[in-house]
């Protein structure tokens, strides 16, 4: 469990009255002008605790008249899922096409696409009707040479009965990404990923990276993933949350998640094809009635790539690497030749 901490925090942009300004400057301050973590915002404390219903009876037992002017803000997650992702095949790229400075520059404008899109995926607001929990689901990330590692977490109180259900969308989300990065790196440059996902903390910024959940999630893409895949660590998907995650399609094949055969759950990054195209570049730009016609075209595209990819890497005579090949050729076996995963493709 992380570490959450809650604050009780006056609105300083309120305007107040006398009277009301007397009141508040009666009160005495756990913290004055405090920074806030990783942030430029500085605020006052007026209660630090562990439990948000004492932060609750704090305001509560405030004068009426300037309850309203004091709110609670929390600082850590319950709920926070880590990506590491490792591109293979990135090294080897570098090292026989990137050998002056205008390749180098090339290689980064194409390569900042996917950063273009995580910041557009941190900045979105996620929505579905019934759904307002959805908007405190939030999206950090950060790239370092070969790597990227991408954090979500959900920055509110969970009710009990929702629980499940939030954890089912922030694994969907998050695999939705994930997946958009596969699909990318297959297009633009031949890449595959690799991955692990925990759900230990982790502090992520734009250029920062540090905790048990980035550790934990690189041993498992290092040791454990071994394939082109972003696997789960295995406390993640319980029971009812694949049940949930599951009702739109009962074929393992087909799921946004995939059981493997060493019982691992990874991002099923083919199947959330039939829902979601390739997401990241131009597919932004396009008008609406071109939408579905694109859309089309780039899954086709996609899978094509990969196709080829595993052309190329079964020729390949190194028995370490072949087997990444052999695996992603049986996965690709499994998925494009389902009857309904085709249809979908094309209805979708």
């Amino acid at each position: 469990m992380n570490d959450i901490q809650y604050y009780v925090l006056i609105n300083k942009d309120a305007t107040v009255d006398k009277q009301q300004k007397e009141e508040i400057d009666k009160i005495e301050l756990e913290f004055k002008d405090t920074k806030l973590p990783f942030s430029e915002k500085y605020i006052d404390v007026y209660l630090l605790s562990h439990d948000k219903n004492e932060c609750k009876k704090y305001i509560e037992d405030l004068d009426k008249k300037i309850q309203e002017f004091f709110y609670i803000e929390q600082v850590g997650s319950e709920i926070q899922y880590t990506a590491f992702l490792d591109i293979l095949g990135f090294s080897n790229h570098i090292k026989t096409e990137i050998t002056n400075d205008y390749q180098a520059e090339d290689f980064y404008d194409t390569f900042n696409e996917v950063m273009e899109y995580l910041q557009f995926e941190k900045q979105d607001v996620f929505q579905i009707d019934s759904a307002d929990y959805l908007k405190y689901i939030k999206i950090k990330h950060s790239w370092i040479s070969d790597t990227f590692v991408i954090s979500i977490e959900y920055l509110n109180e969970i009710k009990k009965e929702d629980e499940n259900i939030i954890r089912g969308m922030m694994i969907f989300r998050l695999s939705m990404i994930i997946a958009s990065i596969h699909h990318f790196m297959a297009l633009k440059f031949g890449f595959t990923v690799r991955g692990g996902i925990s759900s230990k903390y982790s502090c992520i910024t734009d250029n920062f990276i540090l905790g048990e959940g980035v550790a934990d999630a690189h041993k498992l893409e290092k040791e454990i993933a071994i394939y082109p895949r972003v696997i789960f660590e295995q406390n993640i998907v319980n029971d009812e949350i694949y049940e949930i995650m599951t009702q739109q399609y009962r074929d393992n094949d087909l799921n946004f998640i995939s059981k493997d055969c060493d019982g691992y759950y990874f991002v099923n990054y083919l199947a959330i094809l039939q829902q979601i195209p390739p997401m990241i570049g131009k597919m932004f730009k396009i008008p609406n009635d071109k939408i579905k016609e694109n859309a089309i075209k780039q899954k086709i595209n996609v899978i094509k790539k990969y196709q080829n990819i595993v052309t190329d890497g079964l020729k390949i005579t190194d028995e370490k690497i072949k087997v990444k090949y052999t695996w992603l050729n049986n996965y690709l076996g499994r998925v494009l030749l389902n009857k309904s995963f085709q249809k979908n493709i094309i209805d979708n």
